[in-house]
């Protein structure tokens, strides 16, 4: 669903609900640009709304749009989604966050007087993103972008040795980017991204239904129950050119926020089965170590732990935003604030 077209459905759906004498009109916005401001208008007066564009909406945007909407200057602060969960729904009606929808969910209350409340609605199948960002290799070069952002200067050819990428995919999502107003072609080779938050949440987006299901070999048990740090140095002695450790234990690294439940290493798919051999690894649903598929060196970053290298800080974003859960929605904000604080 395109920006003007979640625009239009959710100003739809508030005044399907709103009711005299209260009248909701925009009040400024500017083009391509994800966040609005409304006027609420009644007999009482003009009541200004500041509303935050987000094609996907997850439990774990609630502390960002917490912290953005912190920063307004407007009466009340509010988000346009394609869908709302009853679980979200609730979440922001705890923090008087108002919201609408493009199913006909929407919430709006003011100090003595609910003004809309109607929840539940569920669309027939889960809407989903469309365009060149949203695929496997779409994913990649969205990843690419912001490891290397705000200004990129790479050729196609480079990005695609990078990323394992064709040109001609990298050239179709690059064209997009630039017409929806996400990056700006400065020259041969030479890109800034404009809307980096927007960038950001394609990424996740993109990482989260089409990425990492290409890349997820499987979640194993460590033989003998044997602690994260036992596993780590095992693996250094292992394959410690070629793991990337990503997820918890990365994030963990990088924000010394966390304390890791889960396990994610990222090796090349031909070496999956001797690190599992050589780190006594069993299969199982309900286990805390996970083997994905390491497409390319580009997710590494700079940090290291027991020898190994983590995966980069965009790439490890975008992990905890879909792995979803408030301790790590909180680790994912803290990591954007210390090492992507250029997208904010």
């Amino acid at each position: 669903m395109t920006r003007d077209q979640l625009k239009e459905a959710c100003e739809n759906t508030i005044h399907d609900l709103l009711r005299e004498p209260f009248q909701f009109a925009i009040e400024h916005s500017e083009t391509l640009a994800d966040d609005l401001t409304y006027q609420l208008r009644s007999d009482e007066g003009v009541r200004r709304v500041c509303v935050q564009l987000l094609n996907r909406l997850r439990p774990g945007d609630l502390p960002q749009l917490l912290r953005r909407f912190a920063e307004d200057s407007c009466t009340h602060q509010m988000v346009f989604a394609d869908y709302v969960t009853a679980n979200v729904a609730d979440m922001l009606c705890d923090q008087n966050v108002w919201f609408a929808d493009t199913q006909g969910n929407a919430f709006m209350e003011i100090p003595g007087r609910l003004l809309v409340r109607n929840v539940g609605n569920k669309p027939d199948r889960m809407p989903t993103p469309t365009g060149q960002h949203f695929s496997v290799p779409g994913a990649k070069v969205l990843h690419y972008l912001l490891k290397h952002g705000p200004s990129i200067d790479a050729t196609y050819r480079e990005i695609r040795e990078a990323i394992g990428v064709s040109i001609d995919k990298i050239g179709k999502l690059v064209r997009e980017l630039e017409q929806n107003g996400t990056l700006r072609v400065r020259g041969s080779g030479q890109y800034e991204i404009l809307a980096p938050d927007r960038l950001l949440r394609m990424w996740v987006d993109a990482y989260d239904a089409k990425l990492q299901p290409a890349l997820y070999l499987g979640c194993y048990v460590a033989a003998g129950d044997r602690t994260f740090e036992a596993l780590l140095r095992d693996a250094e002695t292992v394959l410690p050119a070629q793991l990337i450790l990503g997820s918890e234990v990365a994030a963990d690294v990088l924000t010394q926020h966390l304390r890791p439940q889960q396990l994610r290493l990222y090796v090349p798919k031909t070496q999956a089965a001797d690190l599992r051999r050589d780190l006594k690894l069993a299969p199982s649903e309900r286990g805390t170590v996970e083997l994905c598929d390491q497409y390319a060196r580009e997710i590494a970053g700079q940090g290291m732990i027991y020898g190994l290298t983590i995966a980069d800080a965009a790439f490890v974003y975008a992990e905890l935003m879909t792995d979803g859960d408030s301790r790590l929605a909180e680790t994912a904000l803290r990591l954007r604030q210390e090492h992507l604080a250029w997208t904010l």
